[in-house]
């Protein structure tokens, strides 16, 4: 990737490609390999304990592929968010936790991914493709292939992913204000999953909306402030300011996930303060990126079409077309198809009614039309006068 990662629920569209340990050159014979003890030589590239436990925390499975975009999910998000929400279920038969956990837990995830999924197709009418998507259980990463290519594309991209929670949201707020506990409960069961799964999804969508627009970089609203601000003075000067108030903001995450892990016992507090810590992380790399390099919106300015489409080279170094139309051109385009086919079929009705008068000014005599024949051929002179 081009940017660094920020995980975070329900939002990030930047990532690093990953890479796994080197292994060792077997051209290499092993007496040069060997150290004196007649072990393997280990560099400062060789895997540590630490970096295994880390990969063993970041492994992944694959769920699918979506709209041309692979879906990954941790391992650790199985685990972490069935066990953050445990405590609803207290006191519930098995059976009735069991399904509460794994319906909310699907349903979080797929709240989240097409929260990544509004980012992916806003990147797309922009050319910036997304192969992966991966699921944590600190939120979604969308891992593009490139930054947004102006402010004003940042702004869209970012903005996309909160505008599905709302789009969660139309047909959520009606059922929750319809049904009533019990309306959807299964008989002899003490818990209504159906309810519970229209409450849970109406807090996540509402409260991923409201989170991931805080001002807060590398949030949404943050990358939207840095746009706003990059109008009115140099990007990398904007993503410094962005950068100070996002690290302000993810001291404050750190703080108040400590507190509420400490006071109150409550296990979204650790998962809060993790995302702190990611926030403090991605605002201090991105902050050495502007510091040493060109900054945002600048990584496409001086690329030959090659390197931004890797098919150009059929058009003769012509940038070709990467996204496909937006849905409003689709419409458009469907409109504009209408008209001509519309027109083309009003032509050919003209054509043969004229074919018909004219058929009947060989029987009768141009004398005898009526008042509309006549009409009728003026019309079919004037349009194939006018081409």
């Amino acid at each position: 990737g081009t940017a660094p990662p920020a995980s975070r629920p329900g939002h990030t569209h930047r990532a690093y490609a990953g890479g796994g340990s080197p292994q060792p050159d077997e051209s290499v014979p092993p007496t040069t390999r060997a150290g004196f003890n007649g072990g393997m030589y280990r560099d400062s590239f060789s895997e540590t304990g630490w970096t295994r436990f880390v990969r063993m925390l970041s492994a992944s499975f694959k769920v699918g592929r979506f709209f041309g975009v692979e879906v990954r999910l941790f391992y650790l998000a199985l685990v972490i968010t069935p066990l953050v929400l445990s405590r609803n279920v207290e006191g519930l038969p098995f059976g009735e936790g069991a399904t509460y956990l794994a319906l909310t837990t699907v349903a979080i995830f797929v709240v989240i991914w097409t929260h990544e999924m509004g980012h992916i197709v806003a990147g797309r009418r922009y050319g910036i493709r997304t192969p992966l998507i991966t699921l944590s259980p600190l939120g979604g990463l969308a891992h593009m292939s490139e930054g947004a290519p102006s402010p004003d594309a940042d702004i869209r991209i970012s903005l996309a992913g909160p505008l599905t929670h709302l789009l969660w949201l139309i047909p959520i707020v009606p059922l929750w204000l319809v049904l009533d506990w019990g309306d959807l409960r299964p008989a002899g069961w003490a818990s209504d999953p159906g309810v519970e799964l229209v409450h849970t999804l109406l807090w996540i969508n509402g409260f991923l909306m409201v989170f991931n627009l805080l001002p807060l970089f590398p949030m949404d609203g943050g990358r939207v402030l840095r746009a706003v601000l990059s109008k009115r003075m140099h990007p990398n000067r904007a993503t410094l300011l962005a950068c100070k108030v996002g690290t302000v903001g993810a001291i404050a995450f750190l703080a108040i996930g400590i507190a509420l892990w400490i006071l109150r016992d409550d296990l979204w507090g650790p998962i809060l303060a993790c995302i702190g810590i990611s926030n403090l992380m991605a605002c201090k790399q991105e902050k050495l990126a502007t510091q040493h390099g060109q900054g945002p919106y600048m990584h496409g300015s001086n690329l030959q079409p090659w390197e931004r489409d890797a098919e150009a080279w059929k058009a003769g170094g012509e940038k070709q077309p990467s996204s496909e139309p937006g849905f409003f051109d689709k419409r458009k385009q469907a409109r504009a198809a209408k008209r001509e086919a519309e027109a083309a079929e009003r032509a050919a009705s003209l054509d043969a009614e004229v074919d018909r008068i004219l058929d009947r000014v060989n029987e009768v005599g141009l004398d005898a039309l009526s008042a509309k024949e006549r009409k009728l051929l003026m019309q079919a002179s004037k349009r194939r006068k006018d081409g």
